[in-house]
């Protein structure tokens, strides 16, 4: 009896030994669970703290005022650096004093219904917010805004750039048009008894005249055509440049030139060379245009060579991918490099006998062409004029030339 109830009291132990094993691996694998979510758990919190720091750092330097605002509670909640620089707030401020409705008592209903479209959205953008500054300046604004959860509340994430350059520009654009039409307007009136000045010189031709008013009125009439070209070219200049635009294969279009630009009589004595190093570059762009172009860069380097030199015209590849550049070379007097940058200003010019409105057309029609200038001149290049154009890609289906 004694030996059954020790058996069984061992078995019971060993039993209970087992079970004890058991939870004792079981509390193990559990614990070394446990250390692994906590090691995901740091490594979880350490990637969020390093994106929150990215993100703080993206709102304090962010070139745009960046604020937080409660469009129902009228309050800023949060603002960067750049908008206590654009608002020229203190931070301080802007969080406790400063209203939404001050900042935008002039335009209070656009700006509500443009907080409440963003919050029945999720999203908006506008660029006719203008904000009113601590001094009173209004600085015109270019508004994006979406909604965050912010506190418990869902307010307006509001990103605000300053377009006050922009504008700006606009108006010195609107300002120049009106200068050009202005212009146009002062050209008209004075060609037309510009127009009958002449008729009367060159009637004065027919008469049997001194010497002395015979070269009086050669003067008169050289200058008199001088006025009319001067008077054309300040119309060319002030008119937008409007393109009649279509598919030009440039190398038809600069060997179809050449012939005509060799008898310009500045060009008789010195050779034009044309050089291409590609079979086929075709461009969207005016023909009549571009031969204006052609010519006036022509002209101007012949001028600049001496009897017997030669002007040399290129076709080459562009500076980046689909583009072709435009070359016309001379080794005539080198621009100097402080004046590089004035060359193809309206007035400005190298030339004795220029007015400096020929290269400044060129420009305008070039930039109309969605093209660059380029103006290099040292002793070992000569004076290069270069013309980057956007070509036209997957033009295989033309068959022949249409410039």
């Amino acid at each position: 009896m004694l030996k059954t109830l020790l058996a069984t009291l061992i078995e019971a132990n060993q039993q209970l030994t087992r079970q004890l094993q058991q939870r004792t691996e079981e509390l193990e694998q559990t614990q070394t669970h446990l250390q692994a979510e906590i090691r995901r758990h740091e490594e979880t919190e350490t990637v969020l703290k390093t994106r929150e720091a990215q993100l703080r750092q993206i709102f304090e330097y962010s070139n745009d005022a960046i604020f937080v605002l409660d469009p129902e509670g009228d309050r800023i909640l949060e603002a960067n650096q750049r908008a206590v620089q654009h608002l020229q707030y203190s931070r301080e401020e802007l969080l406790s004093s400063v209203r939404i409705s001050m900042v935008h008592p002039h335009e209070l209903d656009k700006m509500i219904a443009f907080s409440q479209s963003v919050l029945e959205q999720g999203h908006g953008w506008t660029n006719e917010l203008a904000c009113r500054t601590k001094q009173g300046t209004l600085v015109p604004g270019e508004v994006s805004a979406s909604v965050i959860e912010y506190d418990g509340r869902r307010c307006v994430l509001a990103l605000v750039r300053d377009i006050t350059e922009r504008k700006q520009a606009e108006q010195a654009q609107a300002r120049l048009a009106e200068i050009g039409e202005l212009a146009a307007m002062i050209v008209h009136e004075v060609r037309n008894p510009l127009t009958t000045v002449l008729m009367g010189l060159n009637s004065f031709q027919k008469l049997e005249l001194p010497n002395s008013a015979q070269q009086r009125l050669e003067l008169a009439l050289e200058e008199a055509e001088r006025l009319k070209r001067l008077l054309n070219e300040i119309l060319l200049y002030a008119r937008p440049q409007t393109l009649q635009t279509t598919r030009i294969e440039l190398n038809h279009l600069s060997q179809a030139l050449l012939t005509s630009l060799q008898e310009l009589p500045v060009a008789q004595s010195r050779p034009i060379t044309f050089l291409s190093s590609l079979s086929s570059v075709w461009v969207l762009g005016d023909p009549d245009k571009l031969k204006q172009v052609f010519v006036n860069l022509l002209r101007n380097a012949c001028e600049a060579i001496e009897s017997g030199d030669t002007v040399t015209w290129r076709i080459q590849p562009g500076m980046m991918p689909c583009q072709v550049q435009i070359s016309v070379q001379n080794y005539g007097n080198l621009i100097p490099p402080e004046l590089i940058n004035q060359i193809g200003t309206p007035f400005f010019t190298t030339k004795p006998s220029g007015n400096g409105l020929g290269l400044a057309i060129v420009k305008q029609i070039v930039q109309a062409h969605r093209g660059e200038l380029f103006i290099t001149s040292d002793p070992d290049q000569g004076t290069i004029v270069s013309i980057q154009l956007p070509t036209l890609e997957n033009v295989e289906n033309v068959s022949s030339p249409q410039i």
